[in-house]
């Protein structure tokens, strides 16, 4: 139970902290995590037999160096920047890239921990997402939560439920990739999880999850060996209608350019562009990206108020990477994405293309998990090939 409360606090904790910050005003997400992440590894290592190879601390130490150098040029060929907003993501980066070390190191120690700590949060977010939707159809109250402020935020997600977490898209991430981690952990048992997660995603209604979970099952249904192609095929086309049918409201205000969230992703792309094409290979500076963007007041006036969202910029985090920090925005995104790539499992790089072309903040804690998820995969890898076999120990 120790590990589900430290990996919920870790890696699920978006709503309650975001209504934390509501509530006490002290921003700065990785402030409520980052104490949590240090005991929970402190603890890893005193009670749980976790080691932390020197090239763990290394690879950090020049990660740490490039976030340096790069504020140091930043300084010289801008002037001023957001410094406690870039302090926050390259602190958010580096616990990634750290987690993802350490798990792969620890592998056998940290999969079955991890596995049974991954399979009640699924539970937990899965169904407190289902228990919102079915409150909201009842009785019109929303028991999501944390609730975006309408006024500044325009409400458009205000007619679907986000349960835990900070919004509908930010359920979707958070979804998926507890349901990885259940996959990884114990893929022989995964009716009741996947059943649940495919109830979730429809109670959510978030199109990112839509999208997901169609990637998940495909993939689960073309590697399965009940069957053949013809029936498994067969099988995906009859999902797939029943999934066009579940999400034929939220398809059809897509298509028909109804659904603000839509249409805000796409019209902050092109400003994104603009910005980028006005100010590479050096980048407006960390913080500085809404000093050269161009918000037409007829296109956002009804999407998102820009003088309360300060910090706005697009909702493609490679974008935003590359219109404040030019060049070095491309490295870092670089770094960012090789983090989460594994032959053995391409599904975690997979949700993790989605996140960064459908979300534009690094401030995601389901980046966490899918970097314990990868360093298990990878440590299995390396395990099972230190054996010469095909399969684990």
């Amino acid at each position: 139970m120790l590990h589900a409360l430290a990996w919920f606090w870790i890696g699920y904790s978006d709503g309650l902290v975001y209504l934390l910050i509501s509530l006490t005003e002290i921003t700065g997400y990785i402030v409520y995590i980052a104490p949590i992440i240090a005991i929970y590894v402190l603890y890893l290592i005193i009670f749980c037999k976790t080691s932390v190879s020197f090239n763990i601390f290394l690879k950090q130490l020049l990660f740490l160096t490039f976030s340096t150098l790069l504020l140091f040029f930043q300084f010289f060929t801008v002037g001023e920047i957001y410094i406690a907003g870039y302090a926050q993501i390259m602190v958010m980066i580096t616990i990634i890239l750290f987690i993802a070390d350490l798990f792969r190191t620890n592998e056998e120690v940290l999969r079955p921990k991890f596995g049974r700590a991954i399979l009640i949060i699924h539970y937990v977010i899965c169904v407190y997402a289902l228990a919102a939707w079915f409150v909201r159809w009842a009785t019109s109250v929303d028991i999501s939560l944390f609730i975006s402020d309408i006024d500044s935020l325009t409400g458009f997600a205000a007619n679907r439920t986000s349960g835990l977490h900070r919004e509908p898209s930010w359920a979707g991430y958070a979804l998926a990739s507890s349901y990885l981690g259940v996959l990884i952990t114990r893929p022989h048992r995964m009716l009741l999880p996947q059943i649940l997660y495919l109830l979730a995603i429809a109670a959510t209604g978030a199109g990112v999850g839509l999208v997901l979970a169609s990637f998940f099952i495909a993939h689960q249904v073309l590697i399965s060996k009940r069957g053949n192609l013809l029936t498994r095929l067969g099988f995906l086309g009859g999902l797939a209608l029943l999934l066009l049918f579940v999400f034929s409201g939220r398809i059809s205000d897509v298509l028909n350019q109804r659904d603000p969230s839509s249409e805000m992703r796409l019209e902050s792309t092109i400003v994104a562009a603009e910005v980028i094409a006005e100010t590479f290979p050096v980048g407006t500076g960390f913080g500085n990206y809404q000093d050269y963007a161009v918000f037409d007041p007829n296109i956002w006036s009804r999407l998102i108020d820009i003088s309360e969202a300060t910090y706005y910029k697009s909702d493609i985090l490679i974008l935003n990477f590359i219109s404040e920090l030019g060049f070095f925005g491309i490295l870092l995104s670089l770094i960012f994405i090789l983090n989460f790539t594994s032959r053995c499992n391409l599904l975690v790089f997979l949700v993790v293309i989605v996140m960064v072309l459908t979300s534009g903040t690094v401030i995601q804690p389901t980046y966490f998990v899918l970097a314990a998820i990868i360093g298990l995969e990878r440590g299995r890898a390396a395990r099972q090939a230190m054996n010469g076999l095909g399969t684990p120990r």
